[in-house]
């Protein structure tokens, strides 16, 4: 019961990354700047999003194979990883397209999602 608690999140949270990476047309606006599109910030917070409930996951139901010093870093690869699969998926939709810079604001914000839990869980004396 508790690995359905909180791997539950995660998972449904893919779900729905896949399924609005489906869309031909994003449900959120997308203005853009000179130097910057919004859409980078879009994809680091799901992706900072992501990391976090898949951090939280390995943290308080951790599988048995892995060791408890791997879980940030395999938190962090996960996410970056579903956003390597999720940006290949983009180039099958019609409409949407997968970009380096995509990519690598994916990869900041996994980071950045496990380093937040990281240090909040630091602070609470809870690693």
């Amino acid at each position: 019961m508790r690995y359905l608690k909180y791997w539950t999140p995660p998972i449904l949270y893919m779900a729905l990354i896949f399924a609005v990476s489906s869309m031909e047309q994003p449900l959120l606006p997308m203005p853009k700047f000179q130097w910057l599109s919004i859409d980078k910030l879009y994809h680091f917070i799901e992706y900072s999003i992501l990391s976090v409930l898949l951090t939280i996951a390995f943290v308080n139901a951790p599988p048995k194979w892995l060791p408890t010093n791997w879980i940030w870093v395999t938190a962090a690869l996960i996410s970056i990883l579903y956003g390597a699969s999720d940006e290949l998926h983009q180039n099958f939709v019609p409409g949407r397209h997968a970009t380096p810079s995509d990519l690598i604001s994916d990869a900041i914000g996994a980071i950045a999602g496990v380093v937040g839990v990281y240090l909040y869980y630091r602070k609470q004396n809870k690693i």
